[in-house]
């Protein structure tokens, strides 16, 4: 699949003839009518079919790509024009983010499946297509540049796509058969989570739940996988006949105001100790973690905002009266400055699956998810915490081969 392809899917869709597809595509009409027949039957996507005038419309496969095909497209059309290139082509866009998730050239090659050497020339052509330097090379491996930085989010978007329509989500490729009927209860929402798993082949219901104490809640216990947070200092037991895996680990943050941030880069649980503070409600997890945290640093936390609602501690920390702790992939939408602990704590995102059967398979796979989505989330936000992370690896496992 191609950029063209996508192109072709929506000339089809919008009644584009041949002869005008081939004119707006700088292609011959041999080629043009080459690549229709690719994309009809079970051989292609098979997002076309042939109609009764003898051209081609869109079949009902390609009814449900049209829309990931639009947003592709028009987020590569949006980094052509900001790069003041003519085209930008799928395939580059995915060879950039393998690079960027991968964190090395050498990391991407081997995901890639191709020599070191090879992945390094074709950076260096998309670089010369794109008439800019897309990474800075040192000794850790790569990073991304200011410019490339910038375009992040759009390339993550046209990635998203190209994965789902595809039709292979991030999974083993000879996974097990995997049950039908599956209920998650998620203290967390991942966007894109739920449609990998139904494009998975996967018949999956999710309840979105609050988690009030230190223990699993009933609907945790009851669903087929959970996903939720071990807070630190505050971490949930294991309860009997079920099994845990650690997605990915992030390290805390703290949402403080301007004032106190003053530019800074790290800033120490104790330099908190005078400032009210944000928590969930007294006696909840939340609040266990946070005055844990805080009376490890050797003071008590004056809580006075006691919020679960999110418009509510938006509101909170955006007026910068309070402060809160977050993570990484947690930052709360506010505007107040985050600043990264100078404390070693971390927050982990945990699966957990009822034991037997074949959740376990699901629940790696959505821990692979997670972890890819994790380590895309950060190259697009964080590049410089992402660099750090992957240059310890024993600390942060989850990154490797991501």
């Amino acid at each position: 699949m191609e950029s063209r392809d996508l192109r072709l899917l929506l000339g089809v869709a919008e009644g584009i003839g041949t002869r005008a597809l081939s004119e707006a595509l700088g292609s011959s009409e041999v080629t043009v009518r080459r690549r229709l027949r690719r994309m009809v039957g079970p051989t292609g996507p098979g997002w076309l079919r042939h109609s009764e005038s003898g051209g081609y419309e869109v079949a009902d496969l390609g009814q449900d790509a049209v829309g990931l095909a639009k947003q592709a497209v028009t987020s590569l059309d949006h980094i052509a024009a900001s790069l003041g290139v003519d085209e930008v082509l799928l395939s580059h866009v995915e060879l950039v983010m393998a690079v960027v998730a991968a964190g090395s050239i050498g990391g991407a090659a081997r995901g890639l499946r191709l020599p070191q050497s090879s992945v390094s020339a074709k950076v260096s052509r998309v670089e010369e297509r794109w008439r800019t330097t897309l990474f800075v090379r040192d000794q850790t491996g790569v990073r991304p540049t200011a410019a490339l930085a910038d375009l992040l989010p759009r390339i993550a978007l046209v990635e998203q796509a190209a994965t789902r329509l595809r039709g292979r989500p991030d999974r083993p490729r000879c996974a097990p058969p995997s049950p039908h009927g599956l209920e998650m209860a998620i203290e967390v929402g991942f966007s894109g989570l739920l449609e990998a798993l139904v494009a998975d082949g996967l018949d999956v219901s999710q309840h979105v739940i609050e988690i009030p104490g230190r223990e699993w809640t009933p609907t945790m216990r009851q669903a087929d996988i959970c996903l939720y947070l071990d807070l630190p200092m505050a971490s949930l037991p294991v309860p009997a006949g079920h099994e845990t895996a650690i997605a990915f680990c992030d390290p805390l943050y703290a949402v403080v105001p301007a004032r106190v941030a003053a530019g800074r880069r790290r800033i120490g649980l104790g330099e908190l100790a005078g400032q009210d503070w944000l928590t969930g409600a007294i006696g909840g997890r939340n609040h266990s973690s946070v005055v844990a945290l805080c009376r490890s640093a050797g003071f008590d936390p004056r809580v006075k905002y006691t919020s679960t609602h999110s418009r509510s501690a938006r509101h909170v920390l955006n007026a910068e009266v309070a402060v809160a702790l977050t993570s990484a992939a947690f930052v709360p939408g506010t505007t107040a400055p985050t600043v990264r602990l100078a404390e070693d704590f971390e927050v982990r995102v945990t699966v957990g699956w009822r034991r037997g059967g074949t959740l376990a398979d699901v629940a790696h796979r959505i821990v692979g998810w997670l972890r890819l989505a994790h380590s895309r989330r950060l190259a697009a936000s964080r590049p410089e915490l992402l660099a750090e992370m992957r240059a310890d690896p024993d600390r942060w496992p989850h990154l490797t081969g991501t």
